[in-house]
């Protein structure tokens, strides 16, 4: 019996969640109000409430949500290929918002703002350092195993793949960039980093990496078409008339 209220609580978190997400893919924060959401997840504000709490905690269960996906992707993948794991984590963050970017795009860009202002509240706070975290165990790993030199602290390397992560982000979910560039870059400059503290056998694998994303930054975009040709039919038509000037 438990297990089937346990199922049904958690089903109905999930309708939360996706409310929470459709309400900000269709106005943003604004939109978002625990009257809304529980109009839209098929619930009374009371059940929300008891499930979820308070509208922040609506939006701490959304960011949950999508740090619990990073987790499973980065698992997914063999504890001996720790360099891939940062590359994961650019490439998880991509897919999540890709999917959905008219709801994590608002979101994260208040998240961002909050972190920069020094104002995040402490479950994100939390959930950013634990991710930063992983980073940090992936380069130790990583050292570790012989991938990559020891003559430069791990933590000090998280903190600059951090930095960049954060830094290329910031420019998409600030309209500086579009969300394949974000990728790109990060990657490229993730790969750019650990061939510069790789050890000697692995050092031009990982930099022709970089060569690899570096090529598809530096792709020329396809140029618009040049607008059709207004038949003179259809100039004259559109022209405005003549004004008739009175002598």
């Amino acid at each position: 019996m438990t297990g089937l209220r346990e199922k049904g609580k958690a089903r109905r978190k999930e309708q939360i969640i996706q409310a929470a997400k459709q309400l900000l893919a269709s106005g943003g924060l604004a939109a978002l109000s625990l009257r809304r959401v529980a109009q839209e997840a098929e619930l009374s504000v009371r059940t929300l409430y008891s499930l979820v709490g308070s509208k922040e905690q609506v939006l701490a269960a959304v960011m949950q949500q999508n740090h619990d996906r990073v987790l499973a992707d980065l698992l997914d993948i063999d504890e001996k290929r720790p360099v891939e794991k940062l590359i994961a984590f650019v490439d998880s963050t991509y897919r999540i918002i890709a999917e959905d970017a008219a709801a994590q795009k608002p979101l994260m860009r208040v998240l961002m703002t909050f972190y920069y202002e020094g104002r995040l509240s402490p479950h994100p706070w939390w959930l950013l350092s634990t991710e930063k975290g992983w980073m940090d165990n992936a380069v130790a790993e990583a050292v570790s195993r012989g991938l990559l030199s020891d003559s430069v602290p791990s933590l000090l390397i998280g903190d600059l793949l951090m930095k960049i992560y954060l830094s290329n982000l910031r420019d998409y979910l600030f309209d500086r960039c579009e969300l394949d560039a974000f990728r790109d870059r990060t990657v490229f400059e993730f790969w750019l980093t650990i061939s510069n503290i790789a050890t000697s056998r692995l050092r031009s694998r990982y930099l022709a990496n970089a060569l690899d994303c570096a090529r598809r930054l530096t792709l020329p975009r396809k140029r618009p078409a040049p607008p059709k040709k207004l038949p003179e039919s259809t100039k004259k038509h559109l022209a405005p008339p003549r004004k008739r000037v009175r002598r």
